[in-house]
């Protein structure tokens, strides 16, 4: 017997950060989904497997998800193809959620890390 999930609090907001620092690829994009959203077992680990586990959530309820894809850059420059799927998956997602009456935010993040070596370009931070 599956156990449902708890129902959220009114209002209940769930904020995930997706860390893409070192990601450069399809796999591992979908890989970090699956781990920050813990993904149930039978995501496929593809565009239409994502898709599916974003119009669903029922394993993570609540009223309101927003999503932060944090240092979005690497996989910019690497596969700027990958990032921008993701992004109309992620964009249709938060279309069938309003349709539902749940609030679904997602935002790129392109802050660096304050403990991240400087860019190669920039200058040296003075000592």
């Amino acid at each position: 017997m599956n156990a449902t999930p708890p129902s959220p609090a009114p209002g209940a907001q769930l904020d995930i950060r997706i860390d893409l620092a070192t990601c450069t690829g399809k796999a591992d994009l979908l890989s970090r989904f699956a781990s920050a959203l813990h993904f149930p077992a039978w995501f496929g680990h593809n565009w239409d497997a994502l898709a599916d586990c974003l119009t669903d959530l029922s394993w993570l309820p609540a009223h309101h998800y927003r999503i932060e894809l944090a240092e979005p850059q690497g996989l910019r420059a690497a596969a700027p193809e990958t990032l921008d799927v993701a992004l109309d998956i992620l964009a249709e997602a938060a279309e069938f959620w309003a349709a539902e009456g749940v609030r679904f935010e997602f935002a790129l993040s392109e802050t660096p890390r304050a403990d991240a070596p400087p860019a190669p370009d920039a200058p040296a931070a003075p000592r």
